[in-house]
């Protein structure tokens, strides 16, 4: 018999050795001596374990963050450390325990996770986000901030506050962004995942910091800097934060950025050809249950409007239905209509994409993820506005 709830204090030390095979293979299946599985601190989200006749057979930890959407905050959960031993593995598990994940997380609209394999996830009605671009840059290359004024000073974790206001001012443009606890501050971004020590500085302007750096470097042949974490409050102090990376030139050969799924750091670059840029799919959201999600996320203040959409869930089955949404004065209110004739089809996957921006109506019908006739697909654009989507916490 299948059942699906958060670990036991007795189950950690297995969750923990099942997730360090899942995600260090070279460490190999058996349990470390002296806790050395465990982080060693309480999580910062919940274990749950999907478990078969009493074992663990699969594994996760949710997560509830506040986001952003259309300018307003709405909760998301967050599914991490997704894992199954290979004993266990094409079982069905991992649909199992991902479909009792979605109905656990009861009221909150959206799950977002970060994929091993989008194709693996998408079958299972997520969808991406926001694609990556992953810059590859010499130091020298990168633009001199053109600012006379400020400094650049290492912070500590104590000073999480001060950076917060930064990176909300950074974030009020992009969907999905974040808005971090302490402890997500202190344990997600002045530190690695375990103890390490990340490096972090800000960058003060006229006595306000304007902008935060967080990186890491490797040397093995040549010495990377890795980046991060990366704010600022406007365009002049996040050159000035390219400056600052540049000006590790005689210490690094390389620095790695990844911005949103767009070329516009070459604009700023003193010689873009010098630069590699590779694009890559990042991370994946699902709504959870339609009639919640659709009445959960904020519309435009000025549009009235009302569409019947029918809707396909690989996953969780009472999704699958025809709904009728009316939006008035930026309120949505949502209904299970199944003999109603659908003005739009699509999947869960799309609808997700739709709902929080990431792709327009026409862009999903044009691959064939929306079918809709042009008037109604006028009536989701006005409801649903593309948006500069990037949800950058790992987890």
């Amino acid at each position: 018999m299948h059942e699906f709830r958060p670990v036991t204090a007795v189950e950690r030390e297995e969750f923990d050795r099942i997730r360090r095979y899942a995600f260090h293979l070279e460490d190999g299946p058996l349990a470390h001596e002296n806790g050395a599985d465990s982080d060693g601190e309480s999580p910062l989200g919940t274990r749950y374990g999907y478990l078969d006749d009493g074992d663990l057979a699969s594994i996760c930890i949710h997560y509830t963050f506040e986001t952003r959407l259309r300018g307003e905050w709405i909760e998301m959960g967050g599914l991490g450390a997704v894992a199954t031993p290979p004993e266990r593995r094409r079982e069905g598990n991992v649909r199992g325990m991902l479909k009792e994940s979605i109905r656990t997380f009861g009221d909150v609209p959206l799950v977002a996770l970060w994929p091993f394999s989008t194709a693996f996830y998408r079958q299972f009605g997520w969808a991406s986000t926001n694609e990556i671009t992953r810059y590859t840059v010499p130091p020298e290359e990168l633009p001199t901030g053109s600012e006379p004024t400020g400094e650049f000073r290492p912070v500590d974790p104590d000073e999480w506050r001060r950076l917060r206001k930064v990176h909300l001012a950074a974030g009020r443009a992009e969907t999905l962004s974040v808005r971090r606890s302490e402890q997500w501050w202190r344990r997600r971004i002045f530190h690695a995942w375990g103890d390490d020590r990340r490096h972090v500085y800000a960058y003060v302007r006229e006595g306000t910091k304007a902008g935060y750096v967080v990186y890491d470097v490797e040397q093995d042949d040549e010495r990377e800097l890795t980046v991060e974490y990366l704010g600022a409050r406007d365009h002049a102090a996040f050159r000035v934060l390219l400056g600052f990376l540049g000006d590790h030139d005689s210490q690094v050969d390389r620095i790695i950025l990844d911005r949103p799924g767009d070329a516009r750091l070459f604009d700023v670059l003193e010689a873009p050809q010098e630069a590699d840029a590779e694009l890559r799919p990042g991370p994946m959201v699902r709504l959870t249950d339609v009639t919640r999600a659709l009445e959960a996320v904020p519309y435009p203040d000025d549009v009235d409007e009302q569409v019947t959409v029918e809707v396909v869930d690989p996953l969780i089955e009472e999704n699958s239905d025809t709904y009728r949404l009316l939006v008035e004065d930026g309120e949505g209110i949502c209904r299970s209509k199944p003999e109603a004739s659908a003005d739009v089809t699509l999947d869960v996957g799309a609808l997700s994409r739709l709902l929080i921006g990431a792709r327009s109506a026409d862009a999903l019908a044009t691959v064939g993820d929306l079918s809709a006739s042009a008037d109604a697909r006028e009536r989701l654009a006005r409801l649903f506005p593309p948006e500069r989507v990037f949800l950058r916490e790992f987890f």
